[in-house]
């Protein structure tokens, strides 16, 4: 359903950390977790997020964590140079705030740049906006989720989702749904104790690039969220106009 057949050729321009893609009206970026390499990249932290940085002891959650701060930078510099990303890099730093929502700290926070960011299997990817809220997510297709469908799937949607047989098997369509649920959460309630059933399915829409899924939040505003197929990953991204400009 994706137009490309690896994550990687979504994210067309290459640098020395990771690629990146740019619009008009966001950056998305992506790193691969399994070319990175510690030593090197700890330098492009600034001190607040390196003193950060020290409180992981796992291997896997550093470079999770790593990954997704490198994301954050490259779509935030604007920056595919990796001389210039080494230079100003520093001088950025991407923190949670009390709810785990990424705060940009700097020069693109001054612009009012806002940020999503998501890491799953070998990628970490981050998407940014300037003055609206967006939200990113990335999931390796699971087997796990039929088992979970109480907690994040109403009757409705599923029923919505099995009149969409060709958009993927079982697996995959709950995987959609999942990442669907988690990059609006990141746009429209990060700092809202809520679940997953505050955000409806209501409207599955496609092409031959790639699905938009159209939800209800909070049993009030409507919000797109464009679907994006990877095998085995799914990308979602939400924000603003950003489903609605990918779909046309």
């Amino acid at each position: 359903m994706s137009g490309f057949k690896n994550i990687e050729d979504f994210f067309s321009v290459f640098c020395g950390y990771g690629r990146v893609y740019f619009s008009e009206l966001f950056q998305a970026s992506l790193v691969n977790l399994d070319c990175l390499q510690e030593e090197e990249t700890v330098m492009l932290l600034s001190k607040q997020e390196l003193d950060y940085f020290q409180r992981f002891h796992h291997a896997k959650r550093r470079r999770e964590w790593l990954g997704g701060r490198i994301a954050a930078k490259l779509a935030l510099l604007n920056q595919s140079d990796a001389e210039k990303l080494r230079q100003h890099s520093q001088h950025l730093t991407v923190l949670p705030n009390e709810y785990g929502k990424p705060i940009v700290i700097g020069p693109a926070g001054e612009r009012n740049m806002l940020l999503s960011i998501s890491h799953s299997g070998g990628y970490a990817v981050a998407l940014t906006t300037q003055g609206k809220s967006c939200g990113i997510d990335l999931q390796k297709i699971s087997g796990k989720l039929p088992l979970l469908t109480d907690y994040f799937a109403s009757t409705n949607e599923l029923d919505l989702l099995d009149k969409w047989p060709d958009i993927g098997d079982h697996e995959t369509r709950l995987t959609m749904l999942w990442a669907m649920k988690e990059a609006v959460k990141k746009s429209a309630l990060s700092d809202v104790p809520t679940s997953f059933s505050a955000i409806e399915l209501t409207k599955i829409i496609f092409n031959k690039k790639y699905l938009k899924f159209d939800c209800i939040v909070m049993n009030s505003n409507v919000q797109s969220v464009a679907i994006y197929i990877f095998y085995p990953y799914i990308m979602t991204l939400t924000g603003g106009s950003i489903a609605s400009s990918q779909f046309h």
